[in-house]
């Protein structure tokens, strides 16, 4: 072989290869193209999944026996001349202030036909506590009036606020709340179910929901005759106390 096709047939070879490798790279890049293309599929469902987990306000749910309105557990005489329609959650501890400030009046006045309370609790403090209490609490608060009725959950309601764990903590264990059901006047095989299996988490969730809804943002909230109070835990005790002088 003459040195003219030596060199010949050594660029045709190095042409050869160069394509080869080329093609290679191609398939190569082709390859990691697939994969994360792939992996964003995975991203973007696991994504949507948990989104859906999360974002589940309005779905359909089961509403305990005793609630009006959807939301509203009424306590007192529909006769009574002056409705006290209340906001409020019970990891909240302004709350708690307001119902030690006004608790024992309003039961008074209550029993004595002059006011009604239309209580419309939420649960979105579950920030406020390790193990979601919030919401718990909600759910074993509609457990109780499911089961036990009204009367029950009103003082139920009074030993929540009694016993408000401090913000930041796990809050009550499901046996206290439990423990607390009973105190009530709830029975211990009629509530526990309901408590330990969350029965009402649905519904706890739409209610609080509903409550952004009608315009309110925060607890809490109380409305003389459905006119707000005011902003302010002052302007809360001075209308409730007022609806009853």
């Amino acid at each position: 072989m003459s040195k003219k096709n030596r060199e010949e047939s050594r660029a045709e070879r190095a042409a050869a290869a160069l394509i080869a490798q080329q093609r290679r790279e191609r398939r190569r890049n082709l390859m990691v193209v697939a994969a994360v293309a792939a992996v964003l599929v995975v991203v973007v469902v696991v994504g949507v999944v948990v989104q859906s987990r999360r974002d589940t306000a309005g779905a359909a749910a089961t509403t305990p026996q005793g609630v009006t309105g959807g939301y509203s557990v009424v306590v007192g005489k529909a006769s009574a001349p002056r409705t006290l329609t209340v906001y409020e959650d019970f990891q909240c501890p302004i709350c708690r202030e307001f119902e030690s400030q006004t608790g024992t009046k309003l039961r008074a006045a209550v029993a004595a036909g002059k006011v009604r309370i239309d209580y419309r609790m939420v649960a979105f403090l579950d920030r406020a506590s390790s193990t979601d209490y919030s919401s718990r609490a909600l759910n074993a608060a509609a457990v109780v009036l499911d089961t036990s009725g009204v009367a029950t959950f009103e003082k139920f309601h009074d030993l929540l606020y009694a016993h408000q764990p401090e913000e930041g903590s796990a809050g009550l264990t499901d046996d206290q709340l439990v423990q607390y059901a009973v105190q009530a006047g709830a029975t211990e095989s009629a509530v526990r179910p309901g408590i330990e299996g969350d029965d009402f988490h649905q519904w706890v969730v739409n209610a609080t929901d509903q409550m952004s809804k009608n315009g309110v943002n925060g607890t809490p909230t109380v409305l003389v005759d459905g006119k707000p109070t005011g902003t302010t835990l002052a302007a809360a005790i001075q209308g409730a106390l007022g609806a009853i002088s």
